[in-house]
């Protein structure tokens, strides 16, 4: 990004160079603020109930995440009950706290983390 600022600098002038490190670094701060991680786990049945799955969600979920949110819960089987686990988030949008908990609601979640 450094490299870029400085090219920007010579290429251009000072103030546009400037200009174009700064929307630089505003881009790559809302990119790794905005990564969210979601694994599911297959735990086996316990105690003769349907087999269970556990959804684990880290990052930062925010409203620039929300689509690889929606599909990864979309996916989740409708049928098993599910774990969800959003223990690993360090920020929770409004838009994604709405979507686990919709989803929860939707399967009857065995566990619930707080959010």
């Amino acid at each position: 990004m450094l490299v870029v600022t400085t090219g920007a600098i010579v290429v251009t002038n000072l103030f546009e160079g400037v200009l174009v490190g700064l929307v630089l670094a505003v881009a790559k701060s809302a990119w790794d603020t905005s990564q969210v991680q979601v694994e599911t786990e297959d735990l086996g049945a316990v105690d003769g109930l349907r087999v269970r799955v556990r959804v684990r969600v880290r990052g930062n979920a925010t409203f620039l995440r929300l689509p690889k949110l929606l599909d990864a819960l979309e996916a989740l089987p409708s049928d098993r009950p599910v774990q969800l686990d959003p223990g690993g988030l360090r920020h929770v949008g409004h838009a994604c706290a709405a979507a686990l908990e919709g989803r929860a609601v939707r399967s009857g979640a065995v566990a619930w983390g707080r959010l």
